[in-house]
């Protein structure tokens, strides 16, 4: 008897399948795309959490690891509530949401049994898809703006107008959130591009064509977000420095030059290239700079202060909407609009660790970043690409979101060290 093999359908829509898709949600979702109830813990794209967890729980051994070093972490930053500078009722809720999301993504890489290269591999699908929306969504501005319109009946999709057409979001809410979310698929894309036509990229990067790494960097350079210009030239320049020969990095200068020129092509870059270069001078008293430069600028002046007087170990978790209300520019009249704008987050995650846990909490940063690195070896260069293309992402991340774990980052923490992991086991 013949045996018939499954349908389309079924090959699509099999158990596994949407497994997989589940697992990736809430890195391509904005978190407000849709709600599931009222709450921090109601975001849509948890569902994914509440689906999956009780599945895995029951099914692999608890991530003791990954527990004590997140349980540490917790521990040093219950510091505000230990001393009463916040509720201990709120630091259990930043607690919670933060060990939720590392809890559930270490048992994502223990489902797919710590495969980097099939793991990085449904991540680069996911982000090419959404790159394909967000093109799709953008040359929609200019014919009438229906598929927006469509999408926005059933979840939040914004549209940010810029000097042509809208700053590429997709379904990630802002563009920033896209550029991180991408850019390691942009990493890759830019390797794909300097690779000779027909030469295999390595298992795990090979799904990534040139015309797709075409279309992946294209989505990030209509983003007009700073992070995708910068993340996209660090990683080029890392991908030139460790490519197999110095003499790359002659090249380097002649790319700052035309990162140069880039910024000031781009009404959106100059503004916050100017912005930058402004808002230390006398222009910050005028409001002659860019909002989100002042933000920043702000925030960093917050955090300076609140170092002063926490400098070991900072304020603890969940505290700095604490010193921004003390400690904020506003108070002093200038920019007083501005004054708790991005108050939870500091506008950047480095700002946040080192105001809430203190130079302990920058020290553990760089010890990570540091201690998960791993050398280029000829005979495998496919997970030191990997590591390479999560290292700019958390880079990035560190510079410009200030939250702990939005759109899916502890994946991109973990994924890290387990590409270390990995590399020591074929290695050494």
């Amino acid at each position: 008897m013949v045996k018939r093999s499954p349908s389309l359908f079924a090959r699509i829509f099999n158990l596994e399948n949407a497994i997989s898709i589940l697992c990736l949600l809430p890195i391509f979702l904005f978190r407000y795309t849709f709600i599931l109830f009222p709450g921090p813990l109601g975001y849509g794209p948890f569902i994914a959490f509440y689906l999956l967890l009780p599945i895995f729980i029951l099914k692999y051994r608890i991530p003791f690891r990954e527990l004590i070093w997140i349980s540490f972490v917790l521990i040093i930053g219950a510091i505000g509530a230990i001393t009463g500078i916040i509720a201990t009722s709120v630091f259990i809720k930043v607690a919670g949401s933060i060990m939720l999301p590392y809890l559930f993504y270490a048992y994502v890489w223990r489902h797919f049994d710590f495969n980097i290269e099939k793991v990085f591999s449904l991540y680069l699908k996911g982000a090419y898809l959404i790159s394909i929306i967000g093109l799709l969504l953008f040359i929609d501005f200019f014919l009438g703006q229906n598929l927006i319109q469509l999408f926005q009946q059933f979840i939040y999709i914004d549209s940010i107008q810029a000097t042509f057409g809208i700053r590429l979001a997709s379904l990630l809410g802002e563009p920033t959130y896209f550029a991180n979310v991408v850019l390691p698929a942009g990493i890759v894309g830019m390797m794909r591009l300097v690779r000779k036509r027909g030469e295999e990229m390595g298992a795990g990067l090979d799904f990534i064509t040139k015309r797709r790494a075409s279309i992946i960097i294209l989505s990030l350079l209509l983003t007009y977000s700073g992070i995708a210009f910068l993340g996209l030239l660090l990683g080029g320049v890392l991908l030139l420095l460790r490519h197999g020969a110095v003499r790359y990095a002659l090249v380097i200068p002649f790319v700052l030059i035309v990162a140069r020129i880039i910024i000031f092509q781009v009404p959106e870059l100059e503004e916050r290239y100017q912005g930058l270069v402004s808002v230390s001078s006398e222009k910050t008293q005028t409001g002659e700079f860019h909002g989100s430069s002042f933000i920043l600028f702000n925030h960093a002046f917050i955090t300076v202060q609140n170092l002063k007087e926490n400098p070991l170990f900072g304020s603890g978790l969940g505290t700095h909407y604490l010193a921004t209300e003390k400690y904020s520019l506003g108070n002093k009249g200038v920019e007083f609009h501005y004054r708790t704008q991005n108050a939870q987050d500091a506008s950047s995650m480095m700002l946040r660790i080192l105001s809430e846990l203190g130079l302990f909490g920058g020290f553990l940063v760089i010890l990570f970043l540091y201690r998960n690195h791993i050398p280029r070896v000829p005979e495998d260069p496919v997970l030191w690409i990997i590591s390479t293309a999560l290292f700019v992402t958390l880079i990035m991340q560190l510079l410009r979101q200030g939250n702990y774990i939005l759109n899916g980052f502890p994946f991109f923490v973990l994924g890290y060290v387990y590409t270390r992991h990995e590399f020591h086991k074929r290695f050494r």
